[in-house]
């Protein structure tokens, strides 16, 4: 009989690249489902299906009720409210750690993904490090936090708890760079005036790889990631190359950015609509750098094994074509 794992999230991007990696592997994956959920994929692989949602305490220790390692990849990541934001990464991630007190018999272990976000951007030149205290710009990032802390004294129930930080994540299947490719085809690519952007991506299967040896590394907090500081600039070119284009760089003054980001957000208010462009999307947006120091991680993520930039850069936007996204 192989491994048994629960997964929340694995209808999602990055749950659904680790699904597929763990079944090929032959582990006995169950998921946890919402009713809405399309779970077609789920289904053609075997993968045992649990209806509830993260504010469904009982359903959720059902779905925990004798797994080895349960993944925690659900979250609201975008175009919500402060109050939905907390409570899915927040308040969810505490049902689902109140659930696997409450499992018969307890999993062993809690992998748990976060997020860059959580923890805040970093200085040029000056990796963020895990022992400086976090700084979470956005309402996402700070109830990524608030699940980090809720997670981490389950180690006093006997289960082992590991957090995953990532960058942005991309690769086939992703919707948050897919408005981006889309300007690039069309021959622009705006991006905000003044010092560039540096920061770490990591491909999804990657972050998938390190989520799988995550059930058998050490308890602790690891940052995964390609471990190059990218320019934004090279990411741009790297998905203009792919897309056999040679985009025109579009400068957006600072000052613009923050007053477009302030006039949406008086719009949704008045609407009473949450918008994915806000004060601190502007603030996450300008922030000159999104680095942290990779050291110890390497057992989680080997640099040998990530996905070079423009590699995966082509291989998303062949997708994308592919499935006539593009």
């Amino acid at each position: 009989m192989g491994r048994r794992a629960l997964i929340t999230g694995a209808t999602g991007f990055v749950g659904g690249h680790l699904t597929e990696l763990l079944v090929a592997e032959g582990w006995q994956i169950r998921a946890l489902v919402r009713a809405t959920s399309d779970v077609s994929r789920l289904r053609s692989l075997g993968v045992e299906l649990h209806e509830g949602g993260l504010g469904d305490r009982d359903a959720i220790r059902r779905a925990s009720d004798g797994v080895e390692v349960v993944y925690h990849l659900a979250a609201v990541t975008g175009l919500r409210g402060e109050k939905d934001f907390a409570r899915a990464n927040a308040e969810g991630t505490g049902n689902v750690v109140a659930a696997i007190r409450a499992a018969e018999p307890r999993p062993k272990r809690l992998v748990y993904l976060s997020s860059y976000a959580a923890c805040g951007p970093s200085r040029p030149g000056k990796p963020r490090t895990l022992d400086e205290s976090p700084g979470p710009l956005t309402a996402y990032g700070r109830t990524k936090l608030a699940g980090e802390e809720a997670v981490r004294p389950l180690d006093d129930a006997g289960v082992e708890t590991v957090i995953l930080r990532a960058p942005p994540v991309y690769g086939p299947g992703d919707h948050a760079f897919l408005p981006y490719f889309r300007l690039i085809r069309w021959g622009i690519a705006p991006s905000p005036a003044g010092e560039e952007l540096r920061t770490h991506m990591i491909h999804v299967r990657d972050l998938a790889r390190a989520l799988r040896r995550a059930a058998d590394s050490p308890p602790g907090t690891y940052p995964v990631a390609e471990p190059v500081e990218h320019l934004w600039g090279e990411i741009v070119a790297a998905m203009g190359d792919a897309l056999g284009k040679k985009p025109r760089r579009v400068p957006l003054p600072r000052p613009l950015v923050r007053s477009a980001a302030a006039l949406t957000q008086a719009v949704g208010d008045l609407l009473g609509r949450a918008t994915v462009f806000n004060r601190e999307k502007a603030d996450e947006m300008l922030a000159p750098a999104w680095v942290c120091d990779l050291s110890g991680s390497e057992a989680i993520l080997p640099p040998k094994e990530v996905t070079p930039l423009r590699e995966g850069i082509s291989e998303t936007a062949s997708w994308y074509i592919r499935q006539g996204w593009l």
